[in-house]
């Protein structure tokens, strides 16, 4: 199962390849998108095998929706920013 996260990232990497030259989703409100895909993609990944999983068709939704509607590179560096700021806040609090 935990398979599955490496092979949804790939999949967001074949979406913005394969979309890379259309004219959409360019800006702030999409790097704030991927942001919080990028949250809820660490959240399920931390939360593994207890909740995680049942939040996994979620965050592919969320994830492939943002890279199909977002193709951009640059916007998609939200993606890791969100996940770590996600385990930022957590472990400022542990």
């Amino acid at each position: 199962m935990i398979l599955l996260y490496p092979l949804l990232l790939l999949g967001a990497v074949a979406v913005i390849v394969r979309r890379q030259d259309q004219a959409c989703g360019r800006g702030w409100e999409w790097f704030v998108a991927w942001l919080g895909a990028g949250a809820f993609f660490a959240f399920s990944l931390l939360a593994g095998f207890s909740i995680g999983l049942f939040f996994l068709p979620l965050v592919t939704i969320a994830v492939l929706g943002v890279a199909w509607l977002s193709p951009h590179f640059r916007e998609a560096s939200g993606l890791p920013v969100g996940g770590a700021l996600l385990v930022g806040a957590l472990l400022a609090f542990v």
